[in-house]
């Protein structure tokens, strides 16, 4: 099985999806006001309309072992909006997910749907620093960059070795890691032009 792994979703996929991230909300957790989020668990629909669907809403809780910026608390999402979780994009990462990773059709997922906005001259993406995340696997989709430098990928095979991938996900790109093998982080964004508030648009999908 692998320990990272690079796949690529269409152009048609990413279009599916990209404009649902202009409507994400912020929340009041502690990066609530630049990293906007929905979230939801998702599995195999039992109808042939569509082929995932959402399960009842519930709060996301990682462990504060994973998790030391804001671990061990429920923290409530807002649910992906319905024609994200029908939409072709999302049957693609799912299947590419599911299939890469050995799982059955019917596995359940869990998916954050992100933007990480531009706050000021250096913005964190990932703020809990070099972390796992406590899972089986999970894979990370660029879907849009907009006016931003930095906001690279760093996985590194120990907490303190250097990382082994540094690059920015374009769009399209699923980077999927054995989370168990792995640790990851990212660098931090900053706007190109002062002027413009920049984003990094982002599908992370994790399975136990």
């Amino acid at each position: 099985m692998y320990k990272i792994k690079l796949e690529q979703i269409s152009p048609w996929g990413v279009n599916t999806v990209k404009d649902s991230f202009n409507k994400l909300p912020k929340t009041n957790h502690r990066d609530g006001e630049y990293r906007l989020r929905r979230y939801s668990k998702i599995k195999l629909s039992d109808t042939d309309d569509f082929k995932y669907m959402k399960m009842e809403s519930e709060a996301f809780n990682q462990s504060a072992h994973y998790n030391q910026f804001q671990g061990g608390v429920d923290r409530k999402f807002e649910d992906i909006e319905d024609e994200v979780v029908h939409s072709g994009g999302m049957m693609e990462m799912c299947d590419t997910f599911l299939q890469s990773s050995g799982f059955s059709d019917d596995h359940e997922i869990e998916i954050h749907q992100m933007r990480i906005v531009t706050k000021n001259e250096l913005t964190p993406v990932s703020p809990e620093g070099v972390h796992q995340d406590g899972y089986r696997f999970i894979a990370m989709v660029g879907i849009n960059r907009y006016n931003i430098t930095g906001g690279n990928l760093l996985v590194c095979k120990t907490y303190e070795g250097k990382p082994i991938v540094d690059f920015p996900l374009e769009d399209g790109e699923m980077i999927m890691l054995d989370d168990k093998a792995m640790w990851h982080n990212a660098t931090q964004i900053k706007p190109i032009s002062d002027a413009v508030q920049g984003w990094m648009d982002a599908f992370i999908l994790t399975a136990k």
